[in-house]
């Protein structure tokens, strides 16, 4: 039910992206998080491709539905922001590693430091962001970005 909750309120948040758009000094936080976004989807639509864990494809599949949502409450195409340049060396280096638990553990390495810095990014504009439809999507996004952290961490020790 929470999903739900959260994925309708994000849905709803992007009816006035215009508005987000429109206040570039709010761009920063809209920009970081996209970016953020772009390489937890990119890196997690490689997973399905290189694993038979049913695990890692459950996260990597919850992953890309979420950044889907994000993405969209923020006005924007899911995936359509570049990656920054460590995200996009990260992204070179899984795509050489072959399928299976050498994968699997960078990827869920990747995905632990990604979700850290989305966890710092939002939770930091809750503290000091003053466009609330961005305060929404930050709001909605920490509690999902920490239970993602906890199921990280348990793949992490499976892997």
């Amino acid at each position: 039910m929470e999903r739900r909750s959260f994925l309708f309120a994000l849905g709803a948040l992007c009816l006035s992206h215009e508005s987000v758009l429109a206040r570039p000094v709010q761009r920063d936080f809209r920009s970081a998080d996209l970016m953020g976004g772009s390489f937890a989807m990119m890196s997690s639509q490689l997973a399905l491709t290189r694993t038979g864990n049913p695990d890692v494809i459950n996260f990597a599949n919850a992953e890309i539905a979420e950044q889907v949502q994000v993405a969209t409450a923020l006005g924007a195409a899911p995936g359509s922001t570049p990656l920054r340049p460590d995200h996009a060396d990260m992204m070179a280096r899984l795509d050489g590693v072959p399928a299976g638990g050498g994968f699997e553990r960078m990827y869920v390495q990747g995905q632990i430091m990604g979700h850290r810095e989305l966890l710092n990014l939002n939770s930091s504009y809750l503290r000091a962001g003053s466009d609330p439809q961005l305060q929404s999507v930050a709001q909605m996004s920490v509690p999902v970005i920490q239970r993602h952290l906890a199921i990280l961490s348990n793949l992490r020790e499976m892997a």
